[in-house]
């Protein structure tokens, strides 16, 4: 798995951080286009280097969900670790995300369209596996 780590304002060195805690740090502001990131051991280099990093803050965070025990799974089919029920359709939370600083992201609008057009085939191609419509 691959580790990132980050320079703070004052050149602090934060990390190692799973992807999703990368993630998690540019949606809050942490990590902006102007910070120094690197991976693994590489060289330092700009945030805004990372192809895809803040279209990737933007997307929606899907969470899954035991219907029996509502204890958070994996994307079904899969079982519960908790009560042992095999999961076919989950409780599913949906998140949309938003990187706090947007003027450090200049498409917001854009992204927002393509959030909302991601959910919708998301939530669209999941009612067609179970047969159900919302």
């Amino acid at each position: 798995m691959t580790d990132w780590y980050f320079q703070t304002r004052s050149s602090e060195e934060v990390g190692p951080l799973r992807p999703s805690e990368l993630l998690e740090k540019v949606r809050k502001g942490e990590v902006t286009r102007n910070s120094m990131l690197r991976k693994n051991s590489s060289t330092w280099f700009l945030a805004s280097e990372v192809g895809g990093l803040f279209e990737a803050a933007m997307r929606p965070t899907i969470e899954y969900f035991c219907p029996q025990c509502e204890a958070e799974v994996g994307e079904p089919p899969t079982v519960c670790n908790l009560c042992g029920c095999e999961i076919y359709k989950a409780i599913t939370k949906i998140t949309e995300n938003s990187i706090t600083n947007r003027a450090d992201h200049p498409s917001t609008r854009q992204a927002s369209r393509k959030v909302r057009d991601w959910i919708r085939k998301k939530v669209g191609k999941d009612n067609k596996k179970t047969g159900e419509n919302n």
